[in-house]
């Protein structure tokens, strides 16, 4: 039967993660005590403990969903659909805690009263049923798997709308704008930026030596040309293998970290006008110009009134959703079923 099949498919699952479970009331029982050996048999033959990864207020979070949950992240987080052992258990425990932590927004959501999105979640109920339609068995299953699917699908559409009930921040007043630009000036801040153009000798990383010195020596003498009255722009249009060659080696404003750390470190002593001596990149050997340098400026409150607000909004918002989530796990009664990662 279907059923059947979905039932035993996901006990195996279950087996497979906590099997170990049962292991330490075996050993107990070891030692040959009939009090030891009756509460291994008790235990053994009354697995509820295996039942559940968390109980969070009362509620459990079944094992069945937190193996659902593991096989949906080991698709979406690993290559090739295989965890490493030695991340193994921090993703196990991880996988615990998200759906601990989803048990506790959903239950906070109903507590406000908040509905859940019920196009989504019909749209995602149709969509599974459109995919087992022509499965002979299915229409046995079919009204118990789709009310337990609209449940979870209900549940997962709270935990979206409380997030964004928390995280919706109305707009701050005048003042607290002011004020949040002036705390914040880093991020209105044009950083300093250079105007550079690119002299680029390129050659290949695995050439021989003699390879590399013969693209230093032409570099060493295009110096000395462009020193003796040499139009870089020409130049560059000659020789240079970049693609700024076509503007005369001009690579327009670049900000700091754009380049390489060799080229930065050339390019933080040279004064505007200025040509640098030959530079080994990993692309090849480089000459670089510095036609320009412009300091850090802070952009007027005005300019960038609309950005402020954008940033303040979400700033507060992910304070007011960090702090609801501190409120939740500090106020909750949770109960863990470790066994999967201990």
């Amino acid at each position: 039967m279907f059923m059947t099949r979905v039932v035993l498919l996901v006990l195996s699952c279950i087996f497979f993660w906590v099997g170990g479970v049962s292991a330490a009331p075996q050993q107990a029982a070891s030692s040959g005590a009939a009090e030891g050996e009756s509460k291994s048999q008790k235990e053994t033959e009354n697995p509820q403990a295996l039942d559940y990864i968390a109980i969070v207020n009362g509620q459990k979070v079944s094992m069945s969903e937190y193996v659902s949950a593991l096989r949906r992240g080991v698709r979406e987080r690993f290559y090739h659909g295989k965890v490493e052992e030695d991340e193994a258990q921090a993703f196990r425990k991880e996988i615990a805690d998200e759906l601990i932590e989803r048990a506790l927004l959903v239950q906070e959501a109903k507590r406000r009263n908040l509905k859940p999105d019920g196009d989504e979640v019909e749209t995602g109920v149709n969509a599974f049923d459109a995919k087992f339609q022509d499965d002979p068995e299915w229409a046995e299953a079919r009204d118990e798997v789709l009310s337990e699917l609209r449940e979870k699908l209900s549940d997962d559409s709270l935990a979206k709308v409380i997030k964004r009930s928390v995280t919706s921040v109305s707009a701050p007043s005048e003042s607290e704008l002011r004020k949040y630009y002036e705390e914040h000036k880093e991020l209105f801040t044009t950083p300093a930026r250079s105007r550079v153009a690119l002299i680029l000798l390129r050659v290949d990383p695995s050439s021989s030596s003699e390879v590399w010195k013969q693209a230093s020596d032409e570099a060493t003498s295009i110096v000395e040309r462009v020193n003796a009255g040499g139009d870089f722009a020409e130049l560059a249009r000659i020789h240079s293998s970049d693609k700024s060659a076509e503007n005369g080696g001009d690579m327009g404003f670049v900000h700091l970290g754009m380049l390489g750390e060799n080229a930065e470190k050339v390019l933080a002593i040279m004064e505007p006008g200025e040509v640098s001596a030959p530079v080994v990149l990993l692309e090849g050997v480089s000459i670089f110009q510095l036609k320009e340098r412009t300091l850090p400026e802070l952009n007027a409150f005005d300019s960038v009134k609309e950005r402020a607000q954008r940033l303040y909004q979400r700033a507060k918002g992910e304070e007011a959703w960090k702090a609801l989530l501190v409120r939740l796990h500090a106020n909750a009664k949770i109960t863990v079923n470790d066994a999967p990662w201990r």
